[in-house]
This record gives structure tokens, sequence and C-alpha cells, in this order.
């Protein structure tokens, strides 16, 4: 049987044969041996919290002050919301967490709202594991009238494909708090504007790029990639978007100031940087410093000629740089290779590269082989 079926089952049956009082806090409470005068103040839900949760007393009192939590004061109601979650399918450490985003779902119905949404949900083929996901990253869409509405736009947005649909649910938590006619279809069409299409945006959602930002910050970020260099509707321009779509333009103006001051690069020399190689503006500046102080004092590279080759400031400084930086100074001082491109045996994969430079030449470089592992597993000083 699928466990599609038994989570099913278990929602309808729970649903319909529940008993009234069904105690899980035996499950998940530890509790406390002491407290103190003011542990023993606490209202009821906020000591539950506390000892079922392990919510701390600060915590526990902001969350005991919401509405839907201040009139509890038995165990009934949370521990029937316990169930629920528990018969959906989660387990305890996921229910805790759940627990923690939102603890104010301890205060809804889980017979008149809780189960009917989930009934509701399962009825139009939402597998049981895509629900499971819902709940855990995003308590609140149990709350929302129009869950299944949205839910049912992000899936026919994927193509039905709910592999995708989970991926998207547990890495944009906050996406099914935005309305479809007010918040998602303003964002869909502007991105449309500038030559995304709606593969783009799933792969935009997949690693949750640019979603966070208002409309007026989405259109600023998209123009600035603009001017950049990159022209709207190309690859590198859905590319750029994942690079820096999370950033504000202070940050990149930051970082580009940084390359400008640091290095002498122009404005031209740092656009063109940021055309062939996007994720340069997400390399941190100590892993900047770091790797150029490397190529410029080892690998005998200048400054602004590294503007024109920048996907080698995201190669790894202990496993690629230093490693075939060996492994070709001792080929050139055999006389074995003497004109090796540093910047294209840096790029190759690891497994081209030993191919390359590394087994054809252990034979008239004995210990070759040793030498590059030991560089590769940071043996080997700079």
């Amino acid at each position: 049987m699928g466990s599609h079926l038994l989570l099913k089952r278990a929602i309808y049956s729970s649903f319909f044969f529940s008993p009234p009082q069904y105690h899980f806090h035996h499950l998940l409470r530890s509790p406390l041996s002491t407290q103190s005068s003011k542990l023993r103040e606490l209202p009821f839900i906020a000591d539950y919290l506390i000892s079922s949760f392990g919510f701390s007393v600060d915590r526990a009192l902001k969350a005991s002050a919401n509405r839907n939590l201040t009139a509890i004061k038995s165990l009934a109601r949370p521990e029937a919301v316990v169930k629920f979650l528990t018969d959906t399918g989660l387990s305890h450490a996921q229910i805790k967490s759940v627990v923690s985003l939102k603890p104010d779902l301890l205060g809804y119905d889980a017979d008149k709202t809780l189960r009917p949404k989930a009934r509701e949900i399962m009825e139009k083929g939402i597998p049981g594991e895509v629900l499971v996901q819902m709940i855990r990253y995003n308590p609140a869409v149990l709350q929302l009238k129009d869950t299944l509405s949205r839910l049912l736009f992000w899936r026919d947005f994927v193509g039905n494909n709910d592999k995708a649909l989970l991926k998207i649910i547990s890495r944009n938590n906050f996406l099914f708090n935005l309305r479809i006619d007010k918040h998602i279809l303003y964002r869909l069409n502007l991105l449309k504007e500038y030559g995304l299409s709606k593969g783009d945006v799933v792969s935009l959602l997949e690693r949750r790029s640019c979603w966070g930002r208002n409309l007026v910050s989405l259109r600023q970020i998209l123009d600035l990639i603009e001017e950049l260099g990159i022209p709207r509707g190309s690859r590198m321009f859905l590319w750029s978007l994942k690079a820096i779509g999370n950033y504000s333009k202070s940050k990149i103006k930051s970082n580009e100031e940084f390359f400008k001051n640091t290095y002498g690069w122009s404005q031209e020399e740092f656009c063109a940087a940021f055309r062939k190689y996007p994720v340069v503006l997400q390399l941190s500046e100590e892993n900047v410093r770091s790797t150029m102080n490397f190529l410029m004092s080892k690998a005998g590279f200048e400054a602004r000629s590294i503007a024109l080759l920048p996907r080698i400031l995201g190669c790894s400084l202990e496993k690629v740089l230093i490693p075939r930086y060996t492994v070709l100074s001792a080929l050139e001082s055999k006389g074995l290779k003497k004109k090796c491109s540093f910047f294209s045996a840096c790029l190759a994969s690891e497994r081209r590269f030993r191919e390359i430079y590394v087994v054809p030449y252990e034979k008239d470089v004995p210990g070759l082989g040793e030498a590059y592992a030991a560089a590769y597993g940071g043996k080997v000083p700079v």
C-alpha cells in the first residue's frame, strides 16, 4: 500500500473516529523537575510551550499573548493539534519545528479547521508528502482560506511536477502567504517583461532568488543587471539574477567598489568580469583577497588581467589552485610541459586534470601523484 494511501486513511480515520480527548503530551513533554515562582505564575499555554517544545520563558510569554492562545486553559486543544500533525505524518522533531515556527497553530480547532483543510487538499489529488512538507515549512497554510487555490496554482505552474513543487515549498516557506492576484501575478509579469520564461521562474524559485523583494526593489535589480551589460532575455541574465537576486543594490555597489579600489579595475573591466562570471559578486572579500594574492604572487597574474578571467576567482584555493599549481610547476621544472595554461588547467574537471597533467607523467616524475594528493589535502604550504 502506498504512503499516500496510508496517509489519506490516517487523516480520514482520525477525522471521523478520533476520541475527543487524546493526550499526546507524554510523547513530547518533559516536565520540569523544579520551577521558580516566576514559572509557576506563567499562563497555562506558556508553561506547555516551555515543557513540551523547549521554548524559552520570554518566547513562551510572547507566544501566549496571541489571541488564539490566551484562552487555552487545558491540554485538550493543543494536544488535538499535535495529534492531527502526527496523523498527517510529521515526526516529533518536525512537530516541534512546526510549533516553533507557528505556536498559535496550537490554538486552532483540529476537527473544525485543520482536518477539513487537509481533507480538502488531499481530495484534489495533492500527494500526502506535499501536504506534509507544506505544513512542515509553512504551518500558516492550514490557516489560510484559499490555501487550496494557491497550491493548485503553483502545482499547475510547475507542470504538475510534485518533485519540483516540493523543492519550491521547502525553499520558499513564505510563498503561500502571498496572494496570487495581488502579489504573484505582478511579479510574474515583471519577470516576463525582462525576458524570463516560466521555466526560468521555476529555476529562480528553486534557488529562492529575488522572490523576497517587493516590486520596486525587484525592478531595480533587474535594471541593474542590464546596466552591467547583460541583455534581458539572455541565459546570462537568468544566471545573473540567480547570483545577485537577493542582494541589495548597496551591497552590489559595495562589491563593485571593492574590486575597483583594491585592484584597480575600471568600470569596463568590472562589467566585463560580471558579464563573464556574475558569481564574482557573491565571493567574500576575504576569499578574493587570498585568491588574488596567490594568483599575483605565485601564478604571475596581473590584478587587472584577472578581470578578463574572472572564473578563476571561483576556484578553491586549497582544492584547486594550490594543488594544480604544484603539479604544473613540477612539470615545467622537468621540462615536460613548457607551455601550461594555468587558467585552463584550473577550470578542468578533477578527472580531466588528472588525465592530462598527472597520469601521463607519473613515470617521468616519481611521486607526482602523491605530491598532487598531498597538495589537494592541504599538506603543501603556499
